[in-house]
C-alpha cells in the first residue's frame, strides 16, 4: 500500500515538473545553437592602376616588380578573405621588356594576381584593337582557365554608334561572403575623353570617346543592362580618368571634362577607382563624397576601397579608401614564384638585335632624369634622346658636318630615368619604350619656329630638340633658332631657308596634341633604313660608350 502510494505521488510530482524540465531542456538546447552573426563584414575590392608592364624590379627607379605586386595581394587576401582586384588601364605600353617579349607574362600576371576586370587605358590601344581584342590569345603563358573582361560605357565605333566588339559597358560579378552567401558586385568603366589626343591616330582609328560622363552613366542605367547594374547592392566605377589633390589635401578631378564628374548622381555609385595621372590619391570627391583611390603608377600602391557590408539585407554600410604600398619583398607565395622565375628567364634569354637586354651600352657618372610632373623643362636625358635621332639620319642619309639636322621629341615618349652607372640595353629601352619609327621633314626655319612655340607651350609638355638654341621674347614667342653643327659652328636658321627635321611618328598624327599640319607629307623627306626611335638610342649611347 505505501509503496503504491510513493509511486503515484512521485508520479504526480514527476508530471508536475515536467514542464520544466522540457523548458530547461529546450533553454540548454537553445544555448548550444551559436547565435548568427549579424554585424558587417568587410569586403575588399582592390585595384591596380597604370601598370604599364613594369615587370622588373628596379629599386633606383622605385618598382617594385610583378612578383612583388602579387605577393603582396596575397598578404591582403589572407587579411581580407572577401575580396575582388581589378585594374584601372594602362596594364601595358611604356615597357620595353614588354615589348620585347611581346606581352608574354601580362596573361600570367593577372591570373596570379586574380584580375579578369580592367578598365580601358589609352595604352590598351598601343598594339591596336585587333591585339586588344585578342587579349595576348597566342602568349604561350596565357593560362587556359583565365579571360579578361574590359568594361568602359563611353566609347563608341563612330560609324554605328555601338560599343567595340572586345569592351563591355558594365560587368558583373560576385564576392561569396562568410556562410556562403553572395554579393553580387557591379562595375561601370570610363576611359577619358583625351584618349584620341594620347594615342596613334591609326590606333583609334573610327572610335569615339564621349566625354560626358554623367550622360553615358544614365544612359547605361536606363538599359535592360543598367538595371541588373543597378540592382546590385555593391555599384563602383571603373576609369581610366585622372584625379589629383589640391592643396588642402582634397582630391580632384584632373581631366578635360571634369565637370560632367561632378554631376555623378548621388547613390547610383559607391566608389570609383581612378587611374591616368599617375598620382597618389586617397579620399572622398564630389559633393555627394564619393570615395576615391588612385596608387601612383607602376603598382606603387594596391588601392583599395574597404566594404562594410550589412550580412542581414547586403547593404553598404560604410567604406573606407585604403593605399598599401608595395614594395620588394621576399617572394614566397607559389604564383609570385612562379612568376618571378619566369620573368628572370625571359630577362636573361631575350636578345634585340643579337644584344641581350643586359649587355652594357656605356657609363653615366649622374643619373639623368626626366620627371612627367617636371614637364616644362629640357633636360639632358631628352638632349641625348633626340641627338641619337639626328645622328640617326645624318648616318642614313650621310649628312655632312655643315648640314642642319635637328631632333625632335614629344616629352611624353621619354618613360624613365638612365641609372648612374652602368647603362644596360634595358635600361635604354625602359627610357624610351615604345620604339615608333622615326620619319624626316624638311621644313622651312619659319615651319621649324611654328612648332617649336607650340611645343614650349605644349600642356603635355615642352618639346625636346637636339642642338638647338630658342630665343624668345617676353610673350614667349620664339624670335630665333640657332643650330649647332657637329663642327662646332652655330648657324642661325633663316624663315625661308629649309632644314631637316627627324622625329617620333608619333607626334606627326597628331599625338600629345602637335597637329599634323606642322609636318606636311609633301615635305617628308624618305630613308631607307632609319631604325626605331629606341633603337636608333640604344646604337648611339653603343657608338658614344
Amino acid at each position: 500500500m505505501s509503496l503504491r502510494f510513493f509511486t503515484a505521488k512521485t508520479l504526480l510530482w514527476g508530471l508536475a515538473l515536467l514542464p520544466f524540465v522540457a523548458v530547461a531542456q529546450v533553454k540548454r538546447q537553445t544555448q548550444s545553437v551559436p547565435r548568427r552573426d549579424t554585424r558587417p563584414v568587410e569586403v575588399a575590392v582592390f585595384s591596380i592602376n597604370d601598370f604599364h608592364g613594369a615587370f622588373i624590379a628596379s629599386p633606383e627607379k622605385g618598382i617594385a616588380g610583378a612578383a612583388a605586386v602579387c605577393e603582396t595581394l596575397d598578404s591582403l587576401k589572407k587579411v581580407y578573405p572577401c575580396h575582388l582586384t581589378v585594374s584601372a588601364g594602362d596594364n601595358f605600353g611604356g615597357s620595353y621588356f614588354y615589348k620585347v617579349t611581346g606581352g608574354q607574362l601580362m596573361p600570367l600576371f593577372f591570373h596570379e594576381a586574380g584580375i579578369r576586370l580592367s578598365a580601358l587605358g589609352n595604352h590598351e590601344f598601343d598594339d591596336g584593337q585587333d591585339a586588344l581584342a585578342a587579349k595576348w590569345a597566342d602568349s604561350p603563358l596565357r593560362p587556359k582557365d583565365w579571360d579578361m573582361t574590359y568594361v568602359c560605357a563611353n566609347v563608341r565605333n563612330t560609324a554605328t554608334g555601338t560599343l567595340p566588339s572586345c569592351v563591355s559597358a558594365s560587368a558583373l560579378t560576385e564576392v561569396t561572403l562568410p556562410g556562403g552567401k553572395k554579393l553580387p558586385v557591379a562595375f561601370a568603366g570610363l576611359i577619358t575623353s583625351a584618349t584620341p589626343h594620347q594615342v596613334s591616330a591609326r590606333r583609334v582609328k573610327g572610335l569615339c570617346f564621349d566625354g560626358r560622363y554623367d550622360v553615358v552613366l544614365d544612359s547605361l542605367l536606363a538599359t535592360p543592362e543598367g538595371k541588373a547594374l543597378a540592382a546590385a547592392p555593391l555599384r563602383l566605377l571603373l576609369a581610366h580618368i585622372g584625379t589629383t589633390t589640391n592643396a588642402e589635401g582634397q582630391p580632384v578631378w584632373d581631366d578635360p571634362d571634369a565637370e560632367a564628374l561632378t554631376k555623378l548622381r548621388p547613390g547610383d555609385w559607391h566608389g570609383f577607382f581612378s587611374s591616368h595621372t599617375h598620382q597618389k590619391v586617397r579620399g572622398h570627391i564630389n559633393k555627394n563624397r564619393m570615395p576615391v583611390v588612385q596608387g601612383l603608377w607602376h603598382a606603387d600602391y594596391i588601392s583599395a576601397l574597404i566594404f562594410s557590408i550589412d550580412t542581414t539585407n547586403l547593404d553598404v554600410v560604410g567604406v573606407k579608401p585604403c593605399l598599401f604600398p608595395v614594395t620588394q619583398r621576399r617572394i614566397t607565395s607559389p604564383g609570385a614564384r612562379r612568376l618571378q622565375q619566369v620573368t628572370d628567364s625571359l630577362l636573361l634569354h631575350t636578345t634585340i638585335g643579337g644584344l641581350p637586354l643586359s649587355e652594357h651600352l656605356t657609363t653615366l657618372p649622374e643619373a639623368l632624369i626626366h620627371r612627367r610632373n617636371q614637364n616644362d623643362l629640357q633636360t639632358e636625358l631628352g638632349t641625348l634622346v633626340t641627338r641619337a635621332y639626328e645622328n640617326a639620319f645624318r648616318r642614313d642619309a650621310h649628312c655632312g658636318m655643315q648640314d642642319v639636322v635637328i631632333g625632335c621629341s614629344h616629352f611624353g615618349s621619354i618613360r624613365a630615368a638612365l641609372p648612374k652607372g652602368e647603362v644596360t640595353v634595358l635600361d635604354a629601352g625602359e627610357a624610351l619604350p615604345f620604339a615608333n619609327k622615326l620619319r624626316a621633314y624638311s621644313l622651312t626655319g619659319r615651319q621649324l619656329r611654328d612648332l617649336v612655340e607650340y611645343g614650349l607651350r605644349c600642356p603635355l609638355g615642352r618639346i625636346q630638340l637636339s642642338s638647338l638654341e630658342v630665343k624668345t621674347d617676353g610673350a614667349g614667342h620664339v624670335k630665333k633658332l640657332v643650330a649647332a653643327l657637329p663642327s662646332g659652328k652655330k648657324v642661325k636658321l633663316k624663315d625661308k631657308q629649309n632644314y631637316v627635321l627627324v622625329v617620333d611618328e608619333y607626334m606627326t598624327t597628331g599625338g600629345d596634341g602637335y597637329s599634323p599640319s606642322f609636318f606636311p607629307e609633301a615635305q617628308e623627306v624618305t630613308t631607307e633604313n632609319m631604325p626605331t626611335t629606341t633603337d636608333s638610342f640604344i646604337q648611339y649611347l653603343k657608338e658614344i660608350g
